[in-house]
Order: C-alpha cells, then structure tokens, then sequence
C-alpha cells in the first residue's frame, strides 16, 4: 500500500523545468516602439450605456536584433516560466528569465499571450494623472506587417508565424517580432479601446507602449512610448473624436 501512495505521488509531481540557456554575451538586441495610432474612433454602446475610443495599434521592432519570448512549462498543471532570447553572434541562443506570465484566450482569439500590463491610458495634455487606462490580456506576438521603413538587413520574410502561440496543450512556445516588422492590434478587437463613459468634453492625450512592464532588453528603451491628442465631443449621438497632434512614433506605419 505504501507503495502504490509513493506511486501516485510521485506521477502528481511535476516535472522540472529545463535548464535555462546561457545568459547573453553579445546579444543583437531588438528595440521596441510603436507606429503611430491609427484608426481612432470614438462610438457608444447601445443605449448610450457607455461610451468607447477605439483605435488600432502596432508595436514594431526597429533594432538589429529580434524580439524572441519563451515560454515553458514542465507540465499541463505547472506555471510559465517566461524569458527573452537573444541571437549571438556564433548562431546559438542566450536567455534572460522575466517576470512575465502567459495566459490563454483574448478578443476571441485562441492561443497564448504574454501578459504585460497596462498598455494604453487617457490623461490631460501636460498632465501624468491617468484618467483611463487599459490593461489588456496581453500580446501574442509575431511577423504580422513589415513597417515603411525597415531598419538595414530586415529579414523579408516572417520569421515569427501568427501560428507561434498556438495550442492550448502546449509545454513550450516562442513569439516575436522581427527586425522592421510590426504587429498591429486592430480598432475592431474588443481589448482594442478606452471607456470614456462620464468624461466632459475637451481635449485628451492617448498614449501606449510596446513594453509596459519594462520587461524586455532593447538597444533603445526610450522609444516605447507614443501618443496623440484628441478632442472628444461625448455629449452628441454619436459622439465624436478629431485628432488635434500627434506625438513621436519610435517606428514608421506598417506597409
């Protein structure tokens, strides 16, 4: 009898996570920034319950490196470890461990997404007290659009598929973005808006970030940020938004 308890406790174990690969020694680092926001929409909801500013955003990577996230786990009931890898000059793989999560599902789509926090946000021009914010289920990220203009040696083709955060059974998974290509979340996916219900009428600032945990290794962390000024009218039917300026874009607009 002790036996087969030893049995079953050793088959509700699990099993140990794999080894990490080499920390980076001279990794080709990606930089991360967004293309300016596009497709901005302000609409009500039925019933003018609520009101909503929708648009359409696109982290890109503008470095010399990809953006590679692992994710592993030892078995179907453990926890993600979540890491960037690096490319190295020899052609082999380094990795740093993050503090990030994954989660599976988000805006009906069903695969695996890096969680990374609060990625868009409403404040007043000149003011850093957020009135909005969002924090989306996350990010499955791959080759989607290859940008404008690419920075030199943009692979031209994906090398990360929209396929790479797929199957929900899955140990073990990599995402990313590749040099000059970009990953654009559409205005129509629900995770892809700001509820304004309640705001007056005036002038606001809508900004977001490719990394806005801070997460990622880049060549370049102070272009993350993008963001644009909008005038919202929400005291008509339907209400309506008209761009008045736009800030810097750390990347051009994807092709």
């Amino acid at each position: 009898m002790v036996g087969v308890i030893a049995a079953v406790a050793w088959t509700m174990r699990s099993a140990a996570l794999p080894d990490p690969l080499p920390a980076p020694r001279s990794p080709a680092l990606p930089d991360l920034a967004m293309s300016p926001l596009s497709e901005i929409a302000a609409s009500e909801a039925v019933g003018r319950d609520a009101e909503y500013l929708s648009f359409t955003a696109a982290p890109a990577n503008v470095g010399r490196g990809a953006l590679i996230i692992h994710a592993v786990r030892a078995d179907r009931r453990g926890g993600w470890r979540v890491s960037q890898r690096f490319d190295e000059p020899d052609g082999s793989l380094s990795e740093t461990i993050t503090p990030g999560d994954v989660v599976w599902g988000g805006h009906g789509h069903n695969h695996w997404h890096v969680h990374m926090g609060a990625s868009y946000w409403l404040t007043r021009p000149g003011s850093t007290r957020r009135l909005r914010t969002y924090d989306k289920v996350g990010f499955c990220f791959f080759d989607q659009k290859p940008l404008l203009v690419q920075p030199p040696d943009a692979p031209p083709r994906a090398r990360f598929p929209v396929t790479s955060c797929n199957g929900r059974d899955a140990l073990e998974f990599t995402m990313g973005i590749s040099p000059g290509w970009s990953d654009p979340y559409s205005w129509a996916l629900p995770d892809q808006r700001l509820d304004v219900t309640g705001l007056a009428d005036g002038v606001y600032r809508l900004w977001a970030t490719a990394d806005p945990g801070g997460w990622f290794r880049e060549s370049n962390e102070k272009n993350n940020l993008t963001w644009v000024d909008l005038r919202l009218t929400l005291s008509v039917s339907p209400p309506r938004v008209e761009i008045v300026r736009r800030g810097p874009a750390g990347a051009s607009v994807p092709r």
